[in-house]
């Protein structure tokens, strides 16, 4: 983790943490999306993005609260599902993080997550709680191994509203209790937390609580398309080009 990509880094989180803010999913795949172009340690990376990421949800919880009502039941239904994907996640890049099977599941998983955000079909409102808890199950895999569950949870939770952003604290909630369980798996059989992991988590902290109010307050007065459609381009490309470096 060498602090002369320090300022990359900051960069992602201001991008990851804003795009967090305005549409409810992206901070961690977007952050190491980047860090794919670079050579840092992506396990001791995702446990940074993960304490970051704590900061993170409570700071959208705490800015939406008053716009929304948190669904526990819709919780409830994801929970049976994170319970036992997370730890399998995490168990993957615990043993491939730095192979060339992680770069390929890795860049898959950024390109399917970038092709959802820019081509997701439209989805009937109340998709059944069997679907909550398999959609947990993925998720709770895509947070163990990359920090990010979004993609099939978002699916989930913002299909059970006509207005998704109503269900942006809910979603949030999801994603802190899959964050929560992925740090007790890191302390329990990962590496657990060392003081550079710690010091760039401090550095970092201010930026994730500015940006992601900044997201926020944004996502209801401004069209985010051209924002969106740039940032999943970027997460599309760095797929890509995970998936050719894991295959050569």
């Amino acid at each position: 983790m060498d602090l002369q990509y320090l300022w990359l880094f900051c960069l992602l989180v201001v991008l990851g943490s804003f795009t967090q803010g305005f549409t409810g999913i992206g901070f961690g795949i977007i952050i190491l999306a980047g860090i794919a172009f670079i050579p840092w340690d992506f396990e001791r990376s995702t446990v940074v993005v993960s304490l970051l990421i704590l900061v993170l949800h409570s700071s959208v919880i705490f800015f939406s609260v008053k716009e929304s009502k948190i669904q526990w039941k819709l919780i409830g239904y994801v929970l049976a599902g994170l319970a036992f994907g997370v730890p399998l996640g995490y168990l993957f890049i615990v043993s491939f993080g730095n192979t060339s099977v992680f770069r390929l599941v890795f860049g898959i998983a950024l390109t399917a997550f970038a092709a959802n955000e820019l081509f997701r079909p439209r989805l009937r409102a109340g998709l059944p709680g069997a679907y909550g808890t398999l959609a947990g199950a993925v998720g709770g895999f895509l947070s163990g191994a990359f920090t990010t569950a979004g993609p099939p949870l978002a699916m989930y939770i913002y299909s059970q509203h006509k207005d998704p952003v109503d269900l942006k604290g809910t979603l949030q909630t999801v994603f802190m209790f899959a964050n929560l369980w992925r740090l007790a798996n890191v302390v329990v059989v990962g590496r657990g937390f060392s003081m550079p992991v710690l010091k760039l988590t401090g550095v970092a902290l201010p930026i994730v609580i500015v940006f992601s109010f900044l997201g926020h307050r944004l996502s209801r007065r401004v069209s985010g398309k051209t924002f969106l459609l740039i940032v999943y381009s970027f997460i599309a490309a760095a797929g890509l080009l995970n998936i050719a470096r894991g295959l050569v």
